[in-house]
């Protein structure tokens, strides 16, 4: 890990030494890393703007000048929108103090936003940007069709029109007992965490599923509900290799009743099967080499599937880096890896020893596991705030000040309310079963203690311990 650290450094600091960056993103608290990583490989005290503060500790002046949109709204989906929007017309305010900081617009910028493509900003270059070419991918009713192209198994679906008889009777030919899961193309845009599936239980007939769905969708993807441990495999492209990493949970939990499933984050204190673990990072090489060969991509993906009863069936590509990055380079220190995935995608870090990246991040993963889980809620919380939290029986309750806590549930203000973060304490994590147990355990806590709503979540059921 200190070789591929040294490597990678040697190779970004002349890429950012005395650059002027400006940093954009939904969140304060989630930019603050990132200038953190830049600054340290010799880059200008950046210029961040942010659509709110999210929770935690925001950049300090000495960091990085940050200016507030002051963005709200009622899902993530929207909440990316309206900064999309905001960034292509940045109020008066903002645009003076950016021309300010560089008035000879020689800054590149960076939106670091899951839904984002290749886009300047009041003037600004884009750095690390993916195409829309790239993005495309993410669309629900187009990457079947690329699996099949490639070789990778995946389970029965079918792509019907926003109608709601085709929805249904593809999800009677196709329910193997659990109901079906029904996604939105994107003809509305891209969507993500969730917001554009629905999961039609056994006995409904779908009708509230499909009102929702073809409000933001011309085609819908019919597909039967998979038992299993949500789980994503992510790799690298590079242009003669493709380095790959090991799985990561999706957490995922039920309510009662209902068509949403609960996103929750991601952990790697989860292990798979050992066949099921390669069989996964071979899936990942292959569709790394296909999207090389097919769309000339580089730079970092990741592949959403469940580990079903035959196995790992994606069911999701995401050309681009995500969440679960964090978790992935949990161990590795300081290594900049957010500058490093930006950089290849830019083309300016493609001679990266693939074989010291690889084995630093597995090695690193497999080392530091993270037990966690976070979510958005409609709660209000107007400041940051944490406390410790211990097992009572199958419950959490408060750690009282005589008691060493085992977890921490942090929580404050968002752009929908409010936003909890739950994080089992490293010596409390157990290494193979699924987090998502413990992150239902703690959302029931919430409900009690801090009047969430987050009601009754189950997790999902490991259908090949």
């Amino acid at each position: 890990m200190e070789q591929a650290n040294a490597d990678a450094r040697a190779l970004l600091e002349p890429l950012f030494q005395g650059r002027k960056l400006l940093l954009c993103g939904n969140i304060a608290v989630g930019l603050r890393g990132l200038a953190r990583e830049l600054v340290g490989l010799g880059a200008a005290r950046p210029f961040l703007i942010a659509g709110s503060a999210g929770t935690g500790e925001l950049p300090s002046t000495d960091e990085a000048e940050l200016h507030l949109l002051g963005i709200e709204s009622g899902d993530i989906l929207t909440e990316h929108r309206k900064l999309h929007r905001a960034l292509d017309d940045l109020p008066a305010n903002v645009r003076t103090a950016l021309d300010a900081w560089d008035p000879n617009r020689e800054a590149h910028c960076i939106v670091q936003d899951f839904l984002a493509v290749r886009r300047s900003v009041a003037g600004r270059r884009a750095y690390g940007g993916r195409p829309p070419a790239w993005a495309e991918l993410e669309d629900k009713v187009r990457i079947d069709a690329f699996w099949d192209a490639v070789g990778v198994r995946r389970a029965a679906s079918r792509i019907v029109p926003a109608d709601y008889n085709a929805a249904r009777s593809a999800a009677q030919a196709l329910d193997r007992g659990d109901g079906t899961v029904w996604a939105a193309d994107a003809s509305g845009g891209v969507h993500g965490g969730g917001l554009g599936l629905r999961w039609v239980r056994p006995g409904d007939d779908g009708r509230d599923a499909f009102a929702q769905l073809a409000e933001m969708a011309d085609r819908l993807r019919v597909m039967p509900f998979l038992e299993g441990i949500p789980a994503s495999i992510h790799g690298i492209v590079l242009p003669d290799t493709v380095p790959v990493f090991r799985p990561v949970e999706m957490v995922t939990l039920r309510a009662a009743a209902g068509h949403r499933l609960h996103y929750s984050g991601c952990a790697t204190a989860f292990d798979p099967r050992p066949a099921d673990r390669e069989a996964m990072r071979a899936i990942a090489r292959r569709v790394g080499v296909a999207l090389r060969e097919k769309l000339d991509y580089r730079g970092p993906f990741g592949i959403d599937g469940v580990l079903a009863a035959e196995g790992f069936l994606p069911t999701e590509l995401n050309p681009r880096g995500g969440a679960a990055y964090r978790p992935l380079s949990a161990g590795l220190g300081a290594f900049p890896l957010t500058a490093l995935r930006l950089a290849i995608i830019e083309g300016d870090a493609l001679s990266v020893r693939p074989d010291l990246l690889e084995r630093a991040i597995v090695e690193s993963a497999d080392a530091t596991r993270t037990a966690a889980g976070w979510s958005a809620t409609s709660t209000k919380f107007e400041d940051n705030a944490a406390m410790g939290l211990v097992r009572d029986g199958d419950e959490y309750r408060a750690a009282r000040a005589d008691e060493d806590a085992e977890a921490t549930l942090s929580f404050g203000p968002g752009p929908i309310g409010g936003f909890l973060r739950f994080r089992l304490h490293d010596d409390r994590v157990t290494p193979g079963p699924s987090v998502a147990p413990e992150v239902a355990r703690a959302y029931r806590f919430a409900d009690r203690a801090l009047g969430t709503d987050f009601g009754p979540l189950s997790p999902p059921i490991n259908v090949r311990p």
